[in-house]
């Protein structure tokens, strides 16, 4: 499960914007790891559209390592800040998109298709398995692939 770390800064993370009408959900290796995937996260990935990486970059300024920015690599594109909260590196990805075969780019994240997980008190926004299956086969993440695929087949 989390380790104290990390449930400490995810309590922060669900008690600053619990009240927002910002639209967030959890990516990553964490959301992976509280729907049964066999990862051993380390940080925080928030994910969200490009006006809520901006508001959530405000609301923790106070963490604040990387102002949220437009970044742009070979395979991914988003608003993009980094902070540090209970010493756990947590990253906030506006708009992310994916470099496509033909070159192009394709958004992963859609805002409407999220579950909720309940835990210890909060309701935590959750990135759909599948989705993040799609996500980890565009960057040729092939053990997250597999584990993904494993997690899947036993719901």
């Amino acid at each position: 499960m989390l380790n104290q770390r990390i449930m400490k800064a995810l309590r922060i993370i669900h008690d600053t914007l619990k009240d927002t009408r910002i639209n967030w959900t959890l990516g990553g290796s964490i959301n992976l790891l509280l729907q049964g995937v066999d990862v051993a996260p380390r940080d925080i990935d928030i994910v969200t559209d490009k006006q809520g990486a901006i508001s959530i970059g405000e609301l923790l300024k106070n963490y604040e390592i990387k102002k949220v920015r437009y970044v742009e690599t070979e395979k991914i594109a988003s608003y993009l800040g980094k902070f540090e909260i209970e010493q756990v590196e947590v990253e906030v990805i506006g708009e992310p998109r994916i470099k496509t075969t033909n070159g192009g780019w394709a958004q992963f994240f859609v805002p409407k298709h999220r579950q909720i997980r309940n835990l210890e008190g909060m309701r935590i926004p959750l990135i759909l398995l599948e989705d993040e299956l799609k996500a980890y086969e565009r960057l040729g993440r092939k053990d997250e692939v597999q584990k993904i695929k494993w997690a899947l087949r036993r719901e």
